[in-house]
């Protein structure tokens, strides 16, 4: 019985220490919102719906980041597609173009197309 409750408490430990962690990443909306503008806004568009200036002439467009279908996905695959890029279309990597904060205020940001 002590081993499955010092077991018990060590996952609990675990899980909290990880959810205090993704809480402390200080990411900034407002922060995000300037790396947005430098960096994906001709593509994506000023409200992030795929219709930046340069939209028309990427094969294919750029993905509407409103869409509940892309809100839905988990932080990680975000950011994987921002720090990866996305094979097949015009997205690309931007981890070593962007600092890792700036990645992660870029997301704080993108998450405030919610609909």
């Amino acid at each position: 019985m002590q081993r499955g409750l010092i077991a018990g408490l060590l996952i609990v430990t675990a899980l909290s220490s990880t959810a205090h962690a993704m809480k402390d990443t200080n990411a900034s909306a407002e922060a995000g919102e300037e790396v947005y503008r430098s960096n994906c806004l001709n593509c994506h568009g000023s409200k992030g719906k795929g219709e930046g200036p340069i939209a028309a002439s990427l094969t294919p467009t750029p993905a509407d980041l409103t869409n509940p279908k892309i809100q839905k996905k988990e932080d990680k695959d975000l950011l994987s597609i921002i720090n990866n890029g996305k094979a097949g279309t015009s997205m690309p990597a931007w981890k070593n173009d962007l600092s890792s904060q700036k990645i992660l205020d870029v997301l704080a940001y993108l998450r405030t197309f919610r609909k």
